[in-house]
């Protein structure tokens, strides 16, 4: 009936205005599996588009896009199962100095993924919503006010296990802006809340942990009357807690004071920098707490706090050589201790050019000293090279970084990333392309507790077709959060044993497109992963195997589709047997435009 509606560029009623449009989609589905109840139906599914606004777009104006039963063997999403919802922006006063908006989502049945660092990770079945409003005061000549908060929130299911995790975050902040006197002025306030539960991840046990935290800021900028160098301060209070089921609790306030100075000088310009902290330990917890991730071991962390001073320049020989170098003094006093060290780094830029053209190469060097003299150097390298011959195409890259912490003085980190690009023109319509990238962090003071990863891919590429494949491969040491296991930031030594999680895993991977006509595509891929993560309270393997074939052919308005999934993922500490499903479809769509 849509089909034979006649369509309409727009609807008015009044002073309001809509035009909509979408893809409406019948479709005969067989689905079989643990996952669903074995069935073969008549469906439909769809999405659709509709904008409008009343009296005046500037007045108020909104979008709409809602969705419904989308899933990947009748669709070009990538939901395994028929996610559903909708998300929208309205708009009210746009353009004029009391300006709002508003952005609302919401989805039901949804796909996820479980994270696991470097590789693909677990596949889960979500429901999530969001909200946020926003409001802003921008008078001439007056300070700007601006007002928003932000709700949200959701539940993911592990698919192969009765296992789930919930969050909720709420965010609300105030900032205002002003110039006044030359200085340019800037302050605001933000609250956080962060609430998690993990329901059976670890050893079948439920856990939450509930954190909050209040930022209060301001900061001032002005130009210095030299060559457009300038100066700039700021502070900083943030008060939080955070506390889970297991008993980890941390309370506490940290202060932050900052000042730096960029001077202009001719072919020599100078950065100076101070920066105090009173609490940090505070500090690393509010990084942590900011982003959903469990609290630092210590249930009551001892005095702390720290303060650095830094110079660098650099300064161009020539247009291809470079020099730099920097200063940099610490003063810590933490747990009952006075600990300073001066850094003293340089490093040298050159690009060469004629017969190596394309390389660039940056080496420095760092020494540390402390009242006892001389305690550890430091390397950094930075090697790019882009080569262009014949038909091949070459791009390569290596960085090493070794670097003491400022932040706790007590541990030195080591990065190496490496890897290129090789592209090879092998006739006039087939291209080949093989990317590798690799890389390695450790925290040198803690044996064991290192990362690595690495990841392949390559790819053949016609005007018709195009088949490609991947490999990648990561372990090391991650904190548990409601969306998976998320590297930690430091060393393991300072965060809860029951948060703290060893992983590994691997997944490989193929694609496959075929497009013999202009109207007609099919493509086709395949995943397998797996992965092992060990705790305190978690010893799991777990991995997944996808298959994914889709092909389409478009006819005027109508498309035309067939399409297959077959999906089987294990969890062994569920204790329930792998998650399948296996699904065909096939279905007619057609873009319509309702008003």
């Amino acid at each position: 009936m849509l089909w034979a509606l006649p369509a309409a560029a727009q609807v008015a009623l009044g002073d309001l205005r809509a035009t909509s449009n979408g893809l409406l989609t019948v479709s005969y589905d067989d689905n079989f599996g643990n996952l669903e109840t074995d069935n073969h139906s008549l469906g439909f599914s769809g999405r659709g588009t509709i904008n409008g606004d009343y009296y005046n777009p500037n007045f108020f104006s909104f979008n709409l896009l809602p969705y419904y039963n989308r899933s990947q063997a009748n669709s070009d999403s990538t939901s395994i199962t028929g996610a559903s919802g909708y998300n929208g922006t309205a708009n009210i006063f746009k353009g004029s100095h009391f300006p709002g908006v508003v952005t609302f989502d919401q989805n039901w049945n949804d796909t996820g993924t479980f994270g696991i660092p470097g590789v693909t990770g677990l596949t889960t079945n979500n429901k999530n919503h969001g909200m946020n409003v926003g409001w802003s005061a921008l008078l001439p000549d007056l300070p700007t006010l601006s007002v928003g908060y932000s709700d949200s929130g959701g539940t993911s299911s592990l698919l192969g296990s009765s296992a789930s995790t919930e969050s909720t975050v709420h965010n609300f902040n105030v900032g205002s802006t002003y110039n006044v006197g030359g200085f340019y002025l800037n302050g605001g306030f933000l609250h956080l809340t962060d609430d998690i539960a993990l329901n059976g991840i670890e050893n079948g046990e439920s856990q939450t942990a509930d954190s909050s935290s209040n930022q209060y800021r301001v900061q001032a900028q002005h130009a210095i009357p030299y060559n457009n160098s300038n100066v700039a301060i700021s502070f900083s209070r943030t008060d939080y807690s955070s506390e889970d089921s297991l008993g980890v609790q941390n309370t506490g306030t940290t202060d932050n004071a900052n000042a730096n100075a960029v001077i202009k000088f001719p072919r020599l310009p100078v950065s100076l920098s101070a920066n105090y902290t009173d609490n940090v330990f505070g500090s690393l917890e509010t990084q942590l707490i900011s982003s959903g991730q469990a609290g630092l071991v210590n249930l009551t962390s001892p005095e702390s706090h720290l303060l650095t001073l830094e110079a660098s320049t650099m300064y161009n020989v020539t247009s291809q050589l470079g020099i730099g170098g920097y200063v940099e003094r610490a003063q810590e006093y933490y747990g009952g201790l006075n600990i300073g060290e001066t850094r003293f780094g340089g490093n040298v830029n050159y690009s060469f050019g004629k017969r190596l053209k394309g390389l660039t190469i940056s080496v420095g060097a760092v020494d540390t000293a402390d009242q006892e003299g001389n305690t550890r150097a430091g390397l950094i390298g930075h090697v790019t090279y882009n080569l262009a011959f014949g038909r091949w195409e070459l791009s390569t890259f290596a960085l090493y970084d070794q670097d003491t912490q400022t932040v706790l003085l007590n541990y030195t980190t080591s990065n190496l990333n490496y890897g290129g690009t090789v592209k090879r023109q092998i006739t006039q319509n087939l291209r080949w392309m093989g990317l590798a990238n690799l890389s390695k962090s450790v925290f040198e003071q803690h044996s064991g507790e290192s990362s690595h990863g690495e990841s392949f891919m390559t790819m053949l590429i016609w005007p018709k077709a195009s088949i490609s494949g991947n490999y990648m491969q990561s372990d090391g040491t991650a904190i548990l959060t409601a969306a998976g296991l998320v590297t930690t930031p430091v060393p393991p030594v300072l965060i809860a044993p029951t948060n703290s999680v060893f992983f590994s895993g691997k997944s490989y991977g193929s694609n496959v497109t075929f497009h013999p006509t202009r109207h007609i595509w099919i493509t086709g891929a395949w995943s397998k992963s797996f992965s092992n993560s060990v705790s305190q309270l978690l010893l799991a393997n777990s991995g997944s195997t996808d298959y994914y074939g889709l092909a389409t052919y478009e006819y005027r308005k109508l498309l035309f589709q067939a399409g297959v999934v077959k999906f089987n993922q294990f969890i062994s500490s569920s204790g329930q047997p792998p998650a399948m499903l296996t699904s065909y479809s096939f279905g007619v769509s057609r873009w319509f435009k309702g008003f």
